[in-house]
């Protein structure tokens, strides 16, 4: 009786020892899955743009002297810019979504009619009817915001200053006593000048996407351009040594209404090619890895 206790006595320390080597199983931490973040929406990149528009007519103002009074200046009762037509072309970079800038050269065709009462001594109930035209050449920097998008148009505003390059025809001067075109009117005329001038500009227009890359821009710009001189004396006041310059202009105001295209060759959003992404990993939960307990 005695040996059967002490086997089974031996026979549970024995199972214990075996319990108490048994390895208990270990859990393999899975790593953080490779991410690469997405390749960023790129806005900015270069353009280029040219327009055409239509020139409404505008009043101005200007004065004039007359030879032999000095000091005397004389104004203009009326000086108008008559309807025409402007060209435009311009290269420019897009900063972000919303804003863009650019350089611009800009033609302007003018025709300028202006009518004033003759001094005193010339006579009374006559009038000087004065035409002339006007080549009107500006370089501007421009700057814009565009605003937000709405389906594929995309509405902006801008402003721009720089610098106008007037350059004036020859001027007609009719003296009408009292009716103008009246065989034996006096004609005379006056030799343009040239001057170099500021010049200023606020637009307001949107763009149509035609494609990713070209726009339809619509708009209207109004330009101001600073006063300068205009025309120099006659042929008889030059006979009589008159010189220099007899007439300026008080600067003109200029209002278009625009169209043209823009090309733009960079740029997401509609504004050049499409943004690239990183394609993300396609991840699985890793099962756990677990080692073989191990019995001594």
């Amino acid at each position: 009786m005695a040996t059967v206790a002490a086997i089974g006595v031996l026979s549970c320390m024995t199972g214990t020892t075996r319990a108490a080597d048994i390895i208990e199983p270990i859990y393999v931490e899975p790593s953080a899955p490779a991410y690469e973040e997405p390749v960023k929406e790129n806005y900015s990149g270069w353009y280029i743009r040219g327009d055409a528009g239509y020139l409404f007519s505008s009043k101005t103002s200007g004065d004039y002297s007359v030879f032999g009074e000095r000091g005397s200046r004389y104004h203009f009762d009326e000086l108008e810019t008559k309807s025409s037509y402007t060209l435009g072309a311009g290269l420019g970079y897009r900063f972000s979504d919303h804003f863009r800038a650019d350089v611009s050269l800009d033609y302007y065709d003018l025709d300028i009619d202006g009518r004033s009462d003759c001094p005193s001594y010339v006579g009374f109930g006559c009038n000087y009817n004065d035409s002339t035209s006007a080549d009107v050449w500006t370089a501007m920097a421009n700057a814009y915001v565009d605003l937000k998008k709405l389906g594929s148009i995309t509405p902006y505003i801008g402003a721009g200053l720089g610098f106008a390059h007037v350059g004036y025809g020859k001027m007609k001067n009719e003296i009408c006593n009292p009716t103008c075109g009246a065989e034996g009117n006096f004609m005379g005329y006056h030799e343009g000048e040239d001057s170099w001038r500021f010049a200023s500009s606020l637009m307001a227009g949107a763009s149509v996407d035609l494609t990713k890359q070209l726009k339809l821009d619509v708009g209207y710009r109004y330009t101001r351009v600073f006063e300068g001189d205009a025309f120099g004396y006659d042929q008889v006041d030059s006979a009589f040594g008159a010189s220099g310059v007899q007439g300026r202009d008080h600067g003109f105001n200029l209002h278009a209404v625009r169209a043209g295209l823009r090309y733009e060759f960079g740029g997401g959003f509609g504004k050049g090619k499409e943004p690239l992404y990183a394609a993300a990993p396609a991840y699985e939960e890793p099962a756990p890895f677990y080692e073989e307990p191990v019995f001594k």
